[in-house]
């Protein structure tokens, strides 16, 4: 069995009390707001899109504990080093204590691989996408009333001396003992593991692959484009849809989120002049300034210190791109 922690439906509902045009592209930069949910249904709010997948509601999601190593299916048993020998035909993503999270080192783990290590699993399995990352990331914002998860969780694995050569990710499970609570593991902060509500390591650790979000970049055009199935790298055609706002194009610290009347669900940097501890204390990482397609990371690795965390993202890397510090989670969406 897979470690998961079970998200069950829920509404939510967003007022802006200042928003700003952008002035470079299109959308708008959403400086304050008001964040509601509800477990049930109440005027004005909307099934978070999480939890409508194709036209479909469901009524839980499963997020992965644990950041995905692989299991082997040809040797019956967890790579629990991150031996690099993926088969990415049968060899499944997995979600369990105890094992180095796998990783690009040596093997080819770009995003549509990590992908399809998870559909492997089975139907209804796939890697974290950028609306499930937003569920832990709305429901972290009303319950600390914060963006900033490092100052008030834990710093998580992110201040190692890199060797330049390996992948220094900890070994899953060092929370588990916190169950679905939030906290850190026991020793230094900033080299130990954090957990928020039963999901280890959301930020720091090790990169990890979002899906469902696609990058168009190239003639100013800086241009997210997102979707609850149907994932595929480098399009912008259906079931994609554009968010409505122009993202950052600059790298920097986090200081406005896009906002469109159709995309008020996602946490997309639109500016980046904000520092280490305020508004979010994130770091965003772009590369608007070249032309093609982009694909999205979350969380930051170990050794990104105080630019990593819940809202830290990169979409810098191409779809080809794999890398000793980038890892992919589990995600399952259960039949409506």
């Amino acid at each position: 069995g897979q470690v998961m922690v079970e998200q069950p439906k829920f509404y939510y509902k967003v007022v802006p009390l200042q928003l700003e045009k952008i002035q470079d592209g299109k959308g708008y930069h959403m400086r304050k707001a008001r964040y509601y949910i509800s477990d049930t249904p109440k005027p004005g709010f909307k099934v978070h899109p999480a939890f409508v997948r194709n036209r479909k509601e469901v009524e839980k999601i499963y997020l992965s504990a644990y950041e995905g190593c692989i299991y082997d299916v040809s040797a019956r048993t967890y790579l629990l080093n991150d031996k690099q020998v993926a088969d990415f035909t049968s060899d499944k993503l997995s979600s369990i204590a105890y094992t180095k999270p796998a990783s690009g080192l040596t093997q080819n783990l770009t995003r549509a691989n990590a992908r399809k290590l998870a559909n492997n699993r089975g139907t209804r399995w796939q890697i974290s996408d950028v609306l499930s990352a937003a569920v832990t990331q709305l429901l972290f914002i009303i319950e600390y009333a914060s963006f900033n998860m490092q100052s008030n969780i834990g710093l998580g694995v992110v201040s190692k001396t890199d060797d330049g050569s390996t992948n220094m990710s900890e070994l899953t499970g060092a929370t588990t003992n916190l169950g679905n609570t939030s906290g850190m593991a026991v020793g230094t902060n900033g080299l130990v593991s954090v957990t928020y509500r039963g999901e280890e390591n959301f930020w720091g650790n090790i990169w990890y692959w979002i899906d469902g979000l696609n990058i168009e970049i190239g003639g100013g055009v800086h241009d997210a484009w997102y979707t609850d199935y149907g994932f595929t790298d480098d399009i912008k055609t259906s079931p994609y849809k554009n968010t409505g706002f122009t993202l950052a194009k600059r790298n920097g610290y986090v200081s406005a989120i896009g906002w469109s009347e159709t995309c008020d669900f996602l946490f997309l940097p639109t500016e980046t002049l904000g520092d280490s501890s305020l508004p979010i204390g994130d770091y965003f990482y772009q590369d608007h300034a070249s032309s093609g397609w982009r694909v999205s990371l979350l969380g930051g690795p170990w050794h990104y210190g105080s630019n990593a965390g819940g809202f830290c993202w990169d979409v810098y890397t191409s779809s080809a791109y794999r890398d000793r510090r980038i890892s992919g989670r589990l995600l399952y969406v259960p039949q409506s």
